[in-house]
């Protein structure tokens, strides 16, 4: 390739690509014409089977980063890895999107022009006009397709320039905004028609392995309703696994439990399963699900983030019978982990290795801040590493969930 260096580091430059002289074999053509100007995907270019191997590689480099002791080397580190899970829709299967638009440029004395609708370009915060974006499913493109319509037709009207004062500086001049759209794919309806949600506030339901799940459309659930029964699957599979002692996990506690995804999916299968949260809502619409599902082993309880396993107030049983979390047995316990980006926070660590169950299975869409914490689960948790299985959630993209499970020593 040629490419402009635009940035020397001490170990490394920065450059960007100007021409590919010999393609590799890996390298295809995008589907999508804005690839590589558009900032949301990043692989188009590549075969998926190549693309799955960077993000298996991307995985590995992060463990080995942290030199975890036991698993410093890329040897033991690659008998615990297992293949990138995906499926064969590598398009067409995105079901949120959130394109933005800036406020419309006036160019005469009633007139404004709507410029682009779409998503920040590559490496910048500029726009670029996105007609339809090939990885969403096809609803939410015929959807966004008729919004954009609307608002070029509502931009020329000068409907949507709304000015707002900025609170930072009384004197800063009022500022033209722009906004966020929302287009999350729901459920068909009664009629088998397909539901694009674009109200952030407004109840959607989505339906995974048969449970489903209603949550609000601006709230966090994941996007790729192919791949995520795999994910669930995965969870589940390695929480009931038999212990080194032949003891088969009775209580599941998912922390971040969110709308109540993994708890609610286990249910069936355990005597008791407590989804922990530190927000009111996300507590409000789990236990909403589990009642709508007619889930009765299943519970959801707010937490204080300083306490999350002591704060809770305790649990009713089918027997009728109340017990506290801070009381489930240890050897019996599986406590499931999905965090944010960031990764876990050092005081919600601490209180896992204090409160130490059998088995921690530990969901992550950041791998970077998931092997940090992997450090600090083994080392100072006393735990061992079981399995790392990558998957594929977001083709096309760099992005990547990984499942670490960790097994008491």
């Amino acid at each position: 390739v040629t490419a402009k260096v635009f940035k020397n580091m001490d170990d490394y430059s920065e450059a960007d690509l100007v021409k590919v002289l010999e393609p590799s074999e890996d390298r295809i053509e995008p589907q999508c014409p804005l690839a590589g100007k558009c900032g949301g995907c990043q692989f188009q270019h590549m075969k998926i089977e190549k693309q799955r191997e960077w993000k298996s590689n991307f995985v590995t480099k992060g463990l080995l980063e942290h030199e975890i002791e036991g698993y410093k080397g890329i040897d033991e580190i690659s008998a615990k890895l297992l293949p990138v899970a995906g499926t064969d829709e590598i398009y067409g299967y995105r079901s949120k999107i959130t394109p933005h638009y800036e406020a419309p440029t006036k160019v005469g004395d009633d007139e404004y022009e709507m410029e682009e609708i779409g998503f920040q370009q590559f490496m910048t915060r500029r726009l670029v006009d996105v007609e339809e974006c090939p990885i969403a499913v096809p609803a939410i493109n015929e959807k966004y397709k008729e919004t954009r319509v609307e608002l070029h037709k509502q931009a020329k009207e000068g409907l949507l320039n709304n000015r707002k004062k900025r609170k930072r500086h009384r004197r800063a001049r009022n500022k033209e905004l722009g906004a966020t759209l929302l287009f999350r794919h729901a459920d068909d309806d009664e009629d088998g028609n397909p539901v694009v949600v674009t109200d952030n506030k407004e109840y959607m339901t989505t339906t995974v392995k048969g449970i489903k799940f209603r949550y609000v459309a601006g709230n966090f659930f994941q996007n790729n309703n192919y791949v995520l029964p795999l994910m669930v699957d995965g969870v589940l599979s390695a929480a009931l696994k038999p212990s080194a002692s032949g003891k088969v996990p009775s209580h599941l506690i998912d922390c971040y439990c969110g709308s109540g995804l993994f708890a609610l999916s286990g249910a069936s299968k355990f005597q008791l399963c407590v989804g922990i949260e530190v927000q009111e809502k996300a507590i409000e619409e789990a236990t909403y699900n589990a009642e709508a599902n007619n889930i009765k082993n299943c519970q959801f309880v707010a937490a204080s983030a300083e306490a999350i396993f002591t704060s809770p107030p305790k649990v009713k049983m089918e027997n009728g019978e109340e017990q506290s979390v801070g009381d489930f047995p240890r050897d019996q316990t599986v406590v499931v982990v999905d965090p944010p980006r960031k990764g876990c926070s050092g005081a919600f660590l601490e209180q896992l290795y204090a409160f130490s169950p059998q088995r921690v299975v530990y969901m992550s869409c950041g791998p970077a801040t998931q092997a940090r914490d992997a450090k600090g689960i083994v080392e100072i948790g006393g735990y061992e590493i079981v399995s790392i299985q990558p998957f594929d959630l977001f083709p096309q993209t760099k992005h990547i969930e990984c499942l670490m499970i960790f097994e008491k020593r």
